[in-house]
């Protein structure tokens, strides 16, 4: 009797193990959680500021977490880097105007908003004329915002790339390269100027050009999941908030940025914690309607950037810039504000 019963239960295990239902009962790798990632750039200011406090914020982690996401930040040297990377692996990347054009034109991006509205600087050392760049080594990032700037520089004194010896070089090497005379001059944006005219008092600056950072997100995610992308602007807007509303908040924010920058480069030299302030209330906290990218009749924003770059042959002679006008056009800041309640736009939840 005993054996019968055994062999019964045996029999109703093997039916149970085999049976479709319970194979689907084990974990489908659908339902894994999928990933965004957010590229930032710890060795550029005020976007390490911004990216340190975005990857710190427990209120993003934790609605994106309830939405079964994980959320991942990927650093970067340089803006130009994410550009093939966006809508693959890339979800969502705080880049300078240049790749934000390049992105737009080659994949479908949104902008969400601007994360830095300042200059770009072209620096020399002995040099006092930008005509006197000819033939001089210059230092620049391939594709950055910096590159657009010394294209307008050379091209306001009649020059272009072919009459300057070009050095590619990431940002953070241009000071020291600079001050020990492997290259005349460099492009780039701070904290590379502000540590290069620190350092020696025969460099200047010789050239500005108007520059702009922007938080992007895929096209895909805003179509798959609204809510996710409206999630990350609202981190973005909440991350400007709470560093305009203290300097204790800024101090701490400049010690996160510190440790992302010498993870991703051990030997950066370090500006003031005051002088990284100073950027970051000019460049953003302090600029009248950021993050919002300023709308009005007749205005294109980054046409003629646009424009001047396709000119020069440094975007396809197919791009149009109807494509980036659409990526200006995302209205998830203009909801995210209208609700600064339900996007807890005050309220602050930073872990150390």
């Amino acid at each position: 009797m005993l054996f019968k019963v055994r062999c019964h239960i045996l029999m109703l295990l093997f039916l149970v193990l085999t049976s479709p239902g319970y194979a689907h009962a084990a974990p489908s790798p659908s339902l894994r959680p999928a990933v965004i990632e957010v590229g930032v750039q710890p060795l550029g200011y005020p976007a390490a500021m911004v990216g340190a406090v975005l990857g710190h914020d427990t209120i993003l982690k934790r609605e994106l977490e309830a939405s079964g996401y994980l959320l991942k930040f990927v650093p970067f040297r340089k803006g130009s880097e994410m550009v093939e990377l966006m809508g693959t692996s890339l979800s969502a990347a705080i880049v300078g105007d240049m790749p934000t054009i390049r992105m737009a034109v080659r994949t479908d991006i949104c902008a969400v908003g601007v994360t830095k509205k300042t200059f770009t600087s072209l620096v020399g050392r002995n040099i006092v004329l930008l005509a006197q760049l000819k033939r001089k080594r210059v230092a620049y990032a391939e594709g950055s915002s910096a590159h657009h700037t010394l294209l307008q520089a050379l091209a306001s004194v009649g020059l272009a790339e072919r009459d300057v010896t070009l050095v590619p070089m990431d940002i953070d090497a241009m000071p020291a390269a600079l001050e020990d005379g492997k290259v005349d001059a460099f492009s780039a944006w701070e904290p590379a100027p502000t540590v290069a005219l620190t350092r020696n008092t025969e460099t200047r600056v010789l050239f500005r050009g108007a520059s702009s950072d922007f938080f992007v997100v895929s096209g895909k995610l805003v179509r798959h999941d609204p809510q996710a992308a409206l999630a990350l602007s609202a981190a973005m807007v909440r991350a400007l908030n709470w560093m305009r509303k203290s300097n204790a908040n800024l101090q701490q924010a400049v010690l996160w940025s510190e440790a992302d920058g010498a993870a991703l480069n051990p030997r950066q030299r370090k500006l003031t914690q005051s002088q990284v302030i100073e950027i970051t209330r000019r460049e953003i906290l302090d600029v009248p309607a950021a993050p919002v990218i300023v709308r009005r009749p007749g205005y294109h924003p980054l046409k003629e950037e646009f424009d001047f770059l396709k000119r020069l042959g440094k975007l396809p002679q197919q791009a149009d810039y109807h494509r980036v006008e659409s990526a200006l056009a995302y209205d998830g800041l203009q909801q995210v504000l209208k609700s600064p309640q339900r996007y807890r736009l005050g309220e602050f939840e930073y872990r150390p």
